[in-house]
């Protein structure tokens, strides 16, 4: 009984020692069982990386401005093309009926497709198109992931056997932490999956102006003051 708790006490005492990481919990991770699983679990990103090199996670985003006759009938046929799409406006933004900015998320598998729909609203003036690879990002939160799960499963059975406060305390307050690490990067993988599998796209509509015959005979007539302006100089 006073060897385990000794060594109950002396991992505790690593534990408290460093920050929260794989290798602070490595005091606690005794058992035949435990270090098989973490070799294991250490060897998953590579294995993971095979597995991936032809589906590569890729986070994309595209910009689109589109020059239209007015606003409202293509503002909507730009949210008809995503719901068709299976996608959504995520926000939406407009002034005086001149222009309206539109975010869009769209499968990315449909990203290309839809870019082509909304093009046929107008002119285009702008478009813009990248990703970025989040593959080894995400892999390596998977390992880590499950080598934190691992560890917090090992320190609740450290925790059964404690039969001292002091050392269920100091069990408890690493599991909480354990925890706090596993949320984050729970939260974090859950983020990078919806911006994978779903790409966001910046659309501009700008209303082309229209001027009348007296307007246009304003607008050469600027147009001409200007280049003497430029030509005197």
């Amino acid at each position: 009984m006073r060897r385990r708790a000794g060594v109950l006490a002396a991992g505790l005492c690593v534990l408290a020692a460093g920050c929260v990481s794989a290798g602070r919990y490595d005091a606690l991770a005794s058992g035949a069982d435990f270090a098989q699983g973490k070799a294991a679990l250490r060897g998953a990103p590579s294995t993971v990386a095979g597995s991936v090199e032809s589906t590569r996670k890729l986070i994309w985003t595209a910009s689109l401005t589109v020059e239209v006759q007015e606003i409202a009938g293509p503002a909507q046929a730009a949210t008809d093309i995503a719901k068709e799409a299976g996608g959504y406006v995520q926000s939406r933004s407009d002034s005086e009926e001149n222009y309206a900015n539109l975010t869009l998320r769209v499968p990315a598998a449909a990203l290309k497709d839809v870019v082509g729909k909304l093009e046929a609203l107008g002119k285009v003036t702008y478009r813009s198109m990248s990703s970025r690879d989040v593959t080894e990002e995400y892999i390596d939160l998977e390992a880590r992931l499950a080598n934190m799960i691992a560890l917090r499963d090992r320190l609740k059975k450290l925790l059964d056997k404690a039969t001292d406060v002091k050392e269920i305390l100091a069990i408890e307050k690493e599991l909480s932490r354990a925890q706090a690490e596993i949320d984050s990067m729970t939260g974090r993988m859950k983020a990078l999956k919806g911006q994978v599998d779903l790409a966001t796209l910046e659309l501009t509509l700008d209303r082309k102006e229209i001027l009348g015959p007296l307007g246009a005979a304003f607008k050469a007539i600027g147009w001409g003051i200007e280049k003497l302006f430029v030509i005197r100089e």
